[in-house]
C-alpha cells in the first residue's frame, strides 16, 4: 500500500489509485497534447507542424522511474468538436466556444481530463496595439521596470467579421539588446503570469501580452539612450502565419544620470 502510494503521489493528480496494479501498470501520467489546439477539419500537430498522437506515461511497480512502454491506452474525447483515431490522432470536427476533454484509459486506470481548443484556421498575426513601440524608463536600482505589453493578435481572417485564434503558441526572440557589463543579460521576456519565457499561448482573443523586464545593474552604461528590438511570430503546419516576424523596438532610457562602466 505504501508503494502504491508513492507511485501515485510521484505523477500527481493526473490518475486515480486502485487497490492493485493493473497489468504491471500502477498510475497514468495526464494525457499529453501535442499542441493546446486544433484546427477544424484539420488533425493535431504537434510544434513543428507534423500530425501527431496523444499520448500517455503509464508507471510501473517500482516509482516514478519505472515507466512501462508495451501499454496500449484508449483515449476518449468526452464532449462534440472532435474524436480521436484508435491510434490517438485527434481530428478537430467543429470550432467551440470551450475546449473538449479528452481521457485515456488503460484497464481499470484512468486519467484526469486534458483540455483541447478547437478553433478555426489561423491565417496571419499581427500586433494588437496601433504600435510596436514600447519605452521604458528606469531608475538604476529598479528591479521592476517592465516594457508596455508587446502584444501580437491572432486571426482567422477568412471569416467574417476575422476573429481571434486561441490556443496558437506564439514566440518571441530578442534578436537586439543594450550590451551587458561582462556580457551580463539586460533584459528578461515575461509571460503573463510574470514568469520568464519565449513563447506564449493565445487567449480566448487570439492575443498574447508579454513584456520585457529590464536589469539597469547589469548595463554596460546604465544612463546611455539604447533600445530591445523583439520578434514575434506564429505558424501553422510549419508555415509562418502572415504578417509574422513582427517587429517590436523598446527603447530605454535611465531617470538618473550615471556613467557607462566600461573602462
Amino acid at each position: 500500500m505504501a508503494l502504491a502510494a508513492a507511485a501515485v503521489a510521484a505523477i500527481g493528480i493526473g490518475c486515480r489509485a486502485i487497490p492493485a496494479p493493473v497489468d504491471g501498470v500502477l498510475a497514468l501520467s495526464p494525457v499529453l497534447l501535442p499542441s493546446p489546439g486544433v484546427v477544424a477539419g484539420d488533425t493535431l500537430r504537434d510544434s513543428t507542424g507534423r500530425a501527431a498522437p496523444l499520448r500517455v506515461v503509464a508507471f510501473g511497480l517500482h516509482g516514478e522511474g519505472d515507466t512501462i512502454t508495451n501499454v496500449v491506452p484508449t483515449f476518449v474525447v468526452l464532449d462534440p468538436g472532435a474524436h480521436v483515431t484508435p491510434d490517438g490522432y485527434v481530428i478537430g470536427d467543429s470550432v467551440r466556444p470551450s475546449p473538449v476533454r479528452i481521457v485515456a484509459t488503460v484497464g481499470t486506470l484512468q486519467t484526469s481530463a486534458a483540455n483541447l481548443s478547437v478553433t478555426p484556421l489561423p491565417d496571419s498575426i499581427g500586433p494588437t496595439a496601433g504600435t510596436t513601440l514600447a519605452t521604458v524608463t528606469y531608475a538604476p536600482t529598479d528591479t521592476t521596470a517592465r516594457s508596455a505589453a508587446l502584444g501580437a493578435t491572432v486571426l482567422a481572417t477568412g471569416l467574417v467579421p476575422p476573429q481571434g485564434v486561441q490556443a496558437v503558441i506564439v514566440h518571441y526572440t530578442i534578436v537586439s539588446a543594450p550590451p551587458g557589463f561582462n556580457n551580463a543579460v539586460t533584459g528578461i521576456l515575461l509571460g503573463a503570469s510574470g514568469a520568464p519565457t519565449t513563447a506564449d499561448t493565445t487567449n480566448t482573443s487570439g492575443q498574447v501580452a508579454p513584456t520585457i523586464r529590464v536589469r539597469p545593474a547589469a548595463l554596460a552604461a546604465p544612463s546611455a539612450p539604447d533600445s530591445f528590438v523583439v520578434t514575434a511570430t506564429a505558424s501553422y503546419r510549419g508555415v509562418p502565419l502572415r504578417g509574422s516576424h513582427i517587429r517590436f523596438v523598446v527603447p530605454i532610457k535611465s531617470s538618473v544620470a550615471s556613467g557607462s562602466r566600461i573602462p
